[in-house]
């Protein structure tokens, strides 16, 4: 967990409660433990959040606001500056974002998110407009650009997108939890972005009109 002397009763209730979440599952959490690992009543809790879920919902605000400074998945696509090379654009996002999960408090929610997905149904929901609708939408917008600039090849922009992120979420999963450690290293995110920015390397090859510049 992030330590910091300074944080308040409910920045601690918020970082225990994820820390919690992460290792047990949310749903096997309970208030009286999230209160005895913080050091208060039980009851104390409510002064705070009006209970569990409302702190599930803290936690998926802070990761969405997270994920806005990546300027990424919510940034309009009619944004992206018009010669950016698609390879320089891919690396710049991946950077942002693998910036975001390398930190502490993101990639155990990432986790929560994974071993919560068969049996919490707003955390599936969440994950499957967060982490997949949002993106492929995104995504799907982007490769139409490369198409309609002729940088790629007139294909299925909305399979062409589901294609590259669903290995990518299959790879933040395999390290998340199939090749989970508790200790998580920089160097694994290091490596988990480095094989999902040369699998959109690898897509991009086979799609890219030969004369265009990448």
């Amino acid at each position: 967990m992030e330590k910091n002397s300074s944080v308040s009763t409910k920045e601690k209730i918020f970082e225990v409660s994820i820390d919690l979440f992460s290792k047990k599952g949310y749903d096997k959490v309970s208030i009286r433990e999230i209160a005895n690992n913080v050091g208060i009543k039980e009851s104390s809790i409510y002064n705070h959040y009006s209970g569990k879920e409302d702190i599930l919902d803290t936690i998926f605000e802070y990761y969405k606001e997270n994920m806005k400074k990546t300027k990424t998945y919510y940034e309009e696509v009619n944004c992206i500056p018009a010669k950016i090379k698609p390879k320089d654009f891919y690396h710049y996002g991946s950077e942002a974002i693998k910036i975001q999960f390398k930190r502490e408090k993101m990639s155990k929610i990432l986790r929560l998110i994974f071993i919560e997905l068969y049996h919490n149904e707003k955390i599936r929901d969440f994950f499957r407009e967060e982490l997949i609708n949002r993106p492929i939408h995104f995504w799907s917008s982007v490769f139409k650009l490369f198409i309609e600039k002729n940088i790629i090849k007139n294909v299925n922009p909305k399979k062409l997108a589901k294609r590259y992120h669903k290995y990518a979420i299959f790879l933040l999963f395999e390290s998340m939890i199939l090749k989970y450690d508790e200790n998580l290293k920089e160097s694994t995110m290091e490596e988990v972005f480095f094989e999902i920015e040369e699998y959109f390397n690898f897509i991009l090859n086979f799609v890219t009109i030969e004369n265009s510049k990448l």
